[in-house]
């Protein structure tokens, strides 16, 4: 089932900040392309003042690691919330 997938302007400003969609698209794509089959598969953080789900990448041709957030709104569509690089463990 396709869904409405939105980027945040916090998403937006936090892609910018790692150099724009063109650095961090093969990382992303994948992350889309689950978002669009099955967000609620990805893991889930809960707590009394908010909720979210969130999807890590791997390292992909240059592109280092992501952590992407968002959330899946009563509508259905997901809204992705930000996006940072996972530093080395």
């Amino acid at each position: 089932m396709d869904r409405t997938i939105v980027y945040s302007p916090e998403f937006e400003a936090c892609v910018a900040g790692l150099g724009g969609y063109r650095i961090i698209d093969p990382a992303l794509d994948a992350v889309i392309d689950g978002l669009r089959r099955n967000p609620f598969g990805f893991d889930r953080f809960e707590s009394d003042l908010f909720s979210f789900r969130y999807a890590r990448t791997a390292p992909l041709d240059g592109v280092p690691s992501l952590y992407v957030v968002f959330t899946i709104e009563a509508d259905r569509t997901v809204t992705l919330r930000h996006v940072e690089e996972i530093g080395p463990a």
